[in-house]
């Protein structure tokens, strides 16, 4: 049987297929890029749900205030991007949300939140919000640790904590729930309003964590 040879592309198929591949290109990367950078988001949420547990677990074996400290990389940076376990003193006779730095949870180091991701500053942001309306914006008000400097690893200041009183119970928030919430940096920067935000919320009663669907 005769063999036919195969028909070669003629430039006008080529530039069509092009034209097709450039297209769908068009339609996936965006949509890619946002799925990849909202899991960066959830990893970043992931590392803190952790890192919760661990130095509440902690603050009870070690029966000490135990604070999950969020410090900035530099102190004009717009948001936090680091924490670390830290043991903190309480003074009764102050309010409840003061504390000072004792020293760092031995073992623990600095956990670096994903590229491109943070905690941002202000009161939208990292605080609490009453028990019974978890979606809400946080007010802010959360323990701040103080006496942090550059020596210790931090850069400088009070920063704000997540507290564990060495019953196992938050601290500080006054029997309201905390709400951290994480963003991809780059869109908080550019457009603050509409940079979508991952919230994790902790329980004041039962220190349970739970994340909220993603509010603007």
């Amino acid at each position: 049987m005769r063999q036919h040879a195969a028909r070669p592309f003629t430039l006008i198929e080529l530039i069509a297929v092009m034209g097709v591949m450039i297209l769908l290109a068009a339609v996936a990367i965006p949509a890619y890029s946002s799925l990849f950078s909202g899991r960066k988001t959830t990893l970043a949420a992931n590392q803190v749900n952790s890192a919760v547990m661990e130095a509440r677990a902690h603050a009870v074996s070690a029966k000490v205030y135990t604070a999950l400290v969020f410090v900035k990389d530099n102190p004009s940076d717009s948001g936090y991007r680091s924490f670390r376990m830290a043991e903190v003193y309480h003074n009764p006779d102050t309010d409840n949300t003061s504390y000072s730095w004792r020293r760092w949870v031995p073992g623990s180091s600095f956990v670096l939140l994903p590229e491109n991701t943070m905690v941002p500053e202000g009161d939208a942001n990292l605080g609490t919000t009453s028990g019974g309306s978890e979606g809400q914006t946080g007010s802010g008000n959360v323990p701040k640790v103080s006496n942090l400097s550059s020596e210790n690893g931090a850069a400088g200041g009070d920063a704000p904590a997540i507290v564990f009183k060495p019953n196992g119970q938050l601290a500080g928030t006054g029997d309201r729930n905390v709400v951290v919430r994480f963003v991809e940096a780059n869109r908080y920067e550019a457009n603050r309003s509409q940079a979508p935000k991952l919230p994790l919320n902790i329980n004041w009663l039962t220190c349970k964590t739970k994340y909220l669907d993603p509010v603007q």
